[in-house]
């Protein structure tokens, strides 16, 4: 299992399609035959927050987290991927990943979209999911992009406050803002991992799967420096 388990985070890290593992990891099928069963059963999603809880408290930070902020990035398809939509703001023809994390950086719940997909759209499964996992919540840090119905169903139903971060008026290029950048930095660190730096997948939630397993890999040499 460590064996499979080292080849699952080469193809992540490398981007390289299962057939091309090198041949001194366990078979290819038996790598993907892993993958996809721990993928469907929700594991990766399961240990992520575990590792979560665990990463947070050897912070000297609670378990559970207070407080969250969103954030979505759209990202081009590789000709093989499934369903995709055209993002007009950002002209481009792909997926969006709608991420939560923490004040740590560490992410919490990612949902993958068609590009078409509104930022606000997608924040009502996004924070939906959060509550259910990590009820502890009580705020949320966001853009100007879920403005609106978000914010009232977020109060009204969840319970939840959100903060709108809105833009510097006249800013060009990036400009650090308050908690937003933190999730900037959790998705500029997630998409190191060059089987994130586009979405060659067919089914959306093996890009989940890949997110928290990119995650994973990070808190997993957090902790260990610790150790």
């Amino acid at each position: 299992m460590y064996e499979i388990l080292c080849a699952i985070f080469y193809v992540l890290h490398n981007g390289c399609a299962w057939r091309n593992l090198p041949h001194d990891f366990p078979a290819w099928q038996t790598v993907y035959t892993y993958f996809v069963a721990l993928q469907r059963h929700g594991s990766w999603a399961a240990i992520n927050h575990f590792l979560v809880r665990r990463t947070r408290k050897q912070a000297g930070k609670p378990p559970e987290p207070s407080a969250v902020i969103i954030d979505a990035q759209t990202v081009r398809c590789g000709p093989q991927a499934g369903p995709r939509g055209i993002d007009a703001g950002k002209r481009i023809n792909g997926r969006k990943r709608h991420v939560a994390v923490d004040s740590m950086r560490l992410l919490l719940v990612v949902r993958v979209t068609a590009a078409n997909i509104q930022d606000r759209s997608g924040g009502f499964p996004l924070l939906e999911q959060t509550y259910n996992r990590f009820p502890r919540i009580r705020h949320v840090w966001a853009d100007a992009g879920y403005t609106g119905q978000l914010v009232r169903w977020a109060r009204e139903t969840l319970g939840w406050t959100m903060d709108i971060v809105k833009g510097v008026v006249g800013q060009r290029g990036f400009v650090v803002q308050p908690r937003r950048w933190v999730v900037e930095r959790s998705l500029a660190w997630l998409t190191r991992s060059r089987r994130l730096s586009r979405d060659y997948e067919i089914l959306p939630q093996t890009t989940e799967a890949w997110f928290y397993l990119a995650n994973i890999r990070l808190m997993l040499r957090r902790l260990e420096r610790s150790v």
